[in-house]
């Protein structure tokens, strides 16, 4: 009978070791999901453009190069940076120039500023890097803070994001928007620089970042309703749709126009907006569904700016 109760003793006890293992393994799991966004701090007050001055000046401080900033409204600002280490993992791969810049955005919500930027290492896989982003994450969480991430309640692995679209059908990292083909880059950048100076289609520069080790150059780019986009393209308008819960989206923008030797591409928006918002609902209020017209305006919107020569609609909805 001693030996019965000592054996089922042992069997509970090899049990409850087991379940702390699962439950350790369970925590490792969850903790190796990834969040599209990082909550640096909140703070009571509604002055958006002096709080941004804050975060440029502590950044600069801590060796983050300005590229450029993005008022979008009155309760939005988008302060833009890169550092070096960053911009060597930008260059470590053809199409890894996404990487580069970092988008701090100050947001004014119900008297509160929240101050937030994009999770490098969440968008380190979706961009397929191998090389490692750490350093600059630490550096970057240890000058603004880092109080958690956000973006999606149970976050995506690592195999998630280098495989992402948002469901069957739609577009992945490779599947961008093929914006025009110039002679090189030179000519490229020369087409881009006059449309982008005359806003065409409601577009203007925020910033633009040569990735080093690449024939390739980034530009980051406000897409304006008041400029004369369609409404459909621009990102107030956009913003105003899908970004409505606690903790807002706004390091969403600015959006990229990538120029790699003479061809010019855009991360496709049904990866792009819901790789940053991939817990929204397809159907409903704030969903996809009440975008479904802006991809097809969007590429338009971008493929004038770029130079495309041929302004057909793509005819394809959410």
């Amino acid at each position: 009978m001693r030996a019965i109760h000592a054996l089922r003793g042992s069997v509970r006890a090899v049990g409850m070791v087991a379940a702390v293992a699962l439950f350790a393994a369970s925590q490792t799991v969850a903790a190796d999901n990834y969040r599209p966004f990082v909550l640096a701090y909140t703070g009571s007050g509604t002055d958006v453009s002096g709080e941004a001055a804050s975060v440029r000046e502590r950044l600069e401080g801590a060796d983050f190069r300005f590229l450029g900033e993005y008022p979008v409204s009155n309760d939005r600002h988008v302060v833009v940076v890169t550092h070096d280490d960053l911009l060597s993992v930008a260059g470590s791969e053809e199409r890894g120039g996404y990487i580069a810049p970092i988008r701090v955005a100050v947001t004014a919500v119900d008297g509160e500023l929240q101050v937030s930027y994009n999770n490098l290492e969440y968008f380190r896989h979706a961009y397929r890097l191998d090389a490692p982003v750490s350093g600059v994450s630490d550096r970057l969480s240890s000058t603004l803070g880092a109080e958690r991430e956000y973006g999606s309640e149970g976050g995506l692995s690592e195999r998630d994001l280098s495989r992402y679209r948002y469901t069957f059908g739609m577009e992945r990292f490779d599947a961008p928007y093929e914006l025009a083909s110039h002679g090189s880059r030179r000519a490229a950048l020369s087409e881009l620089d006059g449309n982008l100076a005359s806003r065409v289609a409601g577009v203007s520069e925020v910033y633009r970042v040569d990735i080093p080790g690449q024939d390739v150059t980034v530009i980051g780019v406000a897409v304006r309703e008041a400029d004369g986009a369609d409404q459909d393209s621009a990102d107030l308008h956009q913003l105003g749709i899908v970004d409505v819960g606690e903790f807002r989206h706004t390091a969403t923008v600015p959006l990229e126009i990538m120029v790699r030797g003479g061809e010019v591409e855009a991360l496709h928006m049904r990866f792009r907006k819901a790789l940053h918002f991939p817990d929204l609902r397809m159907l409903g209020d704030n969903s996809f569904m009440r975008l479904r017209s802006s991809p097809g305006a969007l590429e338009e919107t971008l493929k004038a700016v770029a130079g495309h020569q041929e302004q057909e609609d793509s005819g394809f909805e959410w």
